[in-house]
């Protein structure tokens, strides 16, 4: 009967030490999974303000673009106005000068 005593003991400590390693072997894998996960993370993060970078280039550039656009049309409609407001100039310019003259003698 010592002797199945014995027997049961070492049955024990065995399995004890077979659920050790495996409960250790266990927490090697969760730990490695952890591992990947957060690396997956990082990868992810990474990629994804790469992305986010390229499309804030590309909105920049279409901003730059439109502004520049906006810029030369309104430099445009300015030019156009100057040269309306020189052609009339050139055109009234005796008959303002003789109004204003005029006007400034009557007061």
């Amino acid at each position: 009967m010592s002797q199945d005593l014995n027997s049961i003991i070492d049955q024990l400590a065995e399995i004890d030490s077979a659920s050790a390693k495996i409960m250790q072997k266990t927490q090697d894998e969760k730990t490695r999974y952890a591992e990947y996960i957060q690396q997956q993370k990082i990868d992810f993060d990474k990629k994804l303000e790469e992305q986010v970078d390229i499309e804030i280039a590309r909105f920049e550039k279409e901003l730059a673009k439109e502004s520049d656009q906006e810029l030369a049309d309104f430099q445009a409609a300015c030019q156009q106005d100057i040269s309306k407001l020189d052609s009339f100039y050139q055109k009234k310019s005796n008959l303002l000068a003789e109004e204003i003259f005029n006007n400034i003698i009557k007061e």
